[in-house]
């Protein structure tokens, strides 16, 4: 009988907290990394160019304050195939909302076979 009140003390202590730290990441994701490329075929230049309008527009209208291209980048070595590797951040004073409609434009791109499209939410974005 103890073990099980102790079971249950931690499982309600748990339930309780879990919350938290979800809401404390979502408030912490301010930046996504993006990357497109192929997987060894021709790249999807239609999802790439979707891609490259999207985030324009959300710079355009202040959504996006920072965008880092790692990749082309002017002296690096440029993938054959072509692609793209960057970074969006959120503008200052942005609302998670609006933000949060910018990723999900992204994630609603959806690139042919062979060609790989990442995003990884993070803090900020960083050089390289």
């Amino acid at each position: 009988m103890l073990k099980f009140t102790c079971f249950m003390i931690v499982g309600a202590v748990l339930s309780i907290s879990a919350p938290a730290v979800a809401e404390s990441r979502a408030v912490n994701t301010r930046a996504v990394n993006i990357s497109i490329g192929s997987i060894g075929g021709s790249l999807d230049n239609a999802a790439l160019r979707t891609i490259r309008q999207v985030i324009g527009f959300a710079v355009g209208t202040s959504t996006v304050d920072k965008f880092i291209v790692y990749s082309p980048k002017d002296g690096s070595p440029i993938p054959i195939e072509g692609g793209l590797s960057a970074c969006a951040e959120a503008g200052f004073g942005i609302s998670n909302t609006r933000f949060n409609a910018f990723i999900q434009e992204l994630r609603s791109i959806n690139p042919k076979a062979g060609t790989f499209y990442n995003l990884e939410l993070t803090a900020t974005c960083k050089p390289r």
